[in-house]
């Protein structure tokens, strides 16, 4: 038994030090042991060129929030593919007579009909426009009574990664307000607290990659590659680790015979 846990116990350390390797190697091989060598799959409004034979048009989302006396309670809703999420609090939308619910309406934007965010930022995926109306008058809300909590999801790819992101607002898509923002790059999920309603997009300054973008920016080295020989590398540890336990399991045996 000790002899197996010792074992194990080196796999998981060879395991931990080569995607410690990896992440060294190539910047997109980074992030938590856990989140596997793959990006999210992320569906754009208007995806890139050597992505548009794969992609899917993303969700939109229609909710209807039920007004009471003091207004909208507290709710989550989110878009079918999971791209963004709103959390809504108690109050956000107040009151309102002879009116019965709120009509929250959440559409994914081509970001390139919108103002570009300016300085080095660049935009991360689609924008998204989130506008309210009542039920059943049809009118438009304007403002919020509290902020919105978003969580936003972005890519990244070969040829566009950051180290840090950023969620943008613009009640009108001319100018942008940087927002306080929560970035968990190994989730590709920015959160921030929207002000009013209007347009979000996730900016921020992309790393420069070599040309070819199959090669990364450190060492020279194919991500592809690098995720294949970590892969053989595990393989490898774990086959010897079976292989020992073999031949400790045979000389036990041949003890108890004896």
């Amino acid at each position: 038994m000790r002899r197996t846990l010792a074992v194990g116990l080196a796999v998981l350390i060879a395991y931990a030090a080569l995607a410690a390797w990896s992440g060294w190697l190539t910047p997109l091989a980074r992030g938590p042991l856990l989140d596997g060598l793959l990006p999210v799959d992320y569906r754009w409004v208007s995806p890139p060129q050597e992505l548009e034979a794969a992609n899917q048009q993303p969700s939109s989302g229609r909710f209807v929030l039920p007004l009471d006396e003091d207004g909208v309670d507290k709710q989550v809703v989110f878009t079918s593919d999971g791209q963004i999420t709103v959390f809504v609090d108690d109050g956000t939308f107040g009151p309102a007579k002879d009116e019965r619910a709120v009509r929250l309406l959440v559409e994914p934007v081509d970001p390139s009909g919108l103002s570009p965010p300016g300085g080095e930022l660049e935009v991360f995926g689609n924008a998204y426009e989130l506008t309210a109306s009542l039920h059943p008058s049809n009118d438009r809300i304007g403002a919020l009574e509290r902020p919105i909590q978003v969580l936003l999801a972005y890519p990244s790819t070969s040829t566009l990664h950051a180290d840090a992101h950023t969620l943008l607002y613009s009640p009108d898509g001319t100018s942008w307000q940087p927002l306080d923002t929560t970035d968990s790059p190994g989730q590709q999920q920015a959160e921030a607290d929207m002000p009013g309603l209007g347009f979000l997009i996730v900016a921020g300054e992309p790393e420069r990659h070599a040309e070819d973008p199959s090669v990364s920016a450190i060492g020279g080295i194919p991500p592809m590659t690098v995720a294949l020989l970590v892969a053989a590398g595990i393989g490898l540890l774990v086959g010897l680790a079976l292989l020992i336990r073999s031949r400790a399991d045979r000389s036990d045996g041949d003890r108890d015979r004896r």
